[in-house]
């Protein structure tokens, strides 16, 4: 249930595409909006040392910072409201995917909405983006926003017939009566490894199959795709080929029962899809 709504935005055009996307499902689902800046501090080696001056026309800029973020969420605030939703508007300081995560769990968040800015290869592979981040580490389900479109008549959900993939079906299908979305179900076979014991792989291959005729029977108005190859790499052609406007995929956990991610088929679906992506993790 979608009770609560935080969308992460900054002073950009970009921040509109979130609000716009938080609010659309916060109408049908009668959720708080929380709209959440965070303002970090001066990202200044050795600001300790800096002659008083410098240091002073730094903080100044943040105070400066810190009034228009006021200036631009109690605007957000109205409009929203004007449109008859619960907005809490919130300005944080810190750092950003540490203080939206925090604030998330803190205060029993269901959805996190934040928008991807393009970064340079090498930005990307040093660091990441604050959206891949936070997608990475957050224990709620993220939409990653990627285009300015926030009308999304294909979603594509990616299924592994673990627990988290039925999950996120049932949350994808919550998701397409707000949006009167098309659904198609993809699973992509990779057992192609045991083909050196071909009457196993069959048997398992066959079985899969069968489970997603089932599930076709469940869910008759869903489409249901099965594919053999390297999951990351069908899903995202089959996005591009199909349209879809929207990803989700499941992130699962590893043995040890903690979050695994990085280098996982969700993690690289969403590193390199042109279009949204909602990393599913149940509360």
């Amino acid at each position: 249930m979608l009770r609560k709504i935080l969308t992460a935005i900054d002073l950009t055009e970009d921040s509109k595409t979130v609000l716009e996307a938080g609010s659309k499902i916060a109408k049908a689902k009668n959720a708080t909006v929380y709209i959440v800046y965070v303002l970090e501090p001066p990202n200044v080696p050795f600001f300790d040392e800096l002659p008083t001056e410098e240091k002073e026309a730094l903080l100044n800029l943040q105070k400066v910072l810190k009034e228009k973020a006021k200036e631009t969420l109690s605007e957000y605030k109205q409009k929203l409201e004007a449109e008859g939703l619960c907005v809490v508007p919130i300005i944080l300081q810190g750092q950003v995917v540490e203080s939206v995560l925090e604030f998330s769990e803190n205060n029993d968040v269901d959805l996190i909405i934040v928008k991807s800015h393009k970064k340079s290869e090498i930005e990307e592979k040093a660091i990441g983006s604050n959206s891949l981040r936070i997608a990475s580490r957050s224990k709620i389900p993220v939409l990653v926003i990627k285009e300015d479109k926030t009308q999304y008549n294909h979603i594509l959900v990616a299924y592994d017939f673990l627990p988290t993939s039925e999950e996120a079906l049932k949350f994808s299908l919550d998701l397409a009566s707000i949006y009167n979305s098309k659904i198609t179900v993809i699973h992509v076979d990779n057992d192609s490894h045991f083909t050196h014991i071909k009457s196993v792989y069959e048997k398992v291959r066959q079985h899969k199959i069968e489970k997603l005729q089932k599930l076709k029977e469940e869910y008759p108005s869903v489409e249901v795709v099965y594919k053999e190859g390297l999951p990351e790499k069908e899903i995202l052609k089959f996005s591009e080929e199909k349209n879809v406007d929207l990803i989700v995929t499941g992130k699962r956990k590893d043995k040890g029962g903690k979050l695994s991610f990085i280098g996982s088929t969700s993690y690289k679906i969403l590193k390199g899809a042109k279009t949204a992506v909602l990393v599913f993790r149940s509360k």
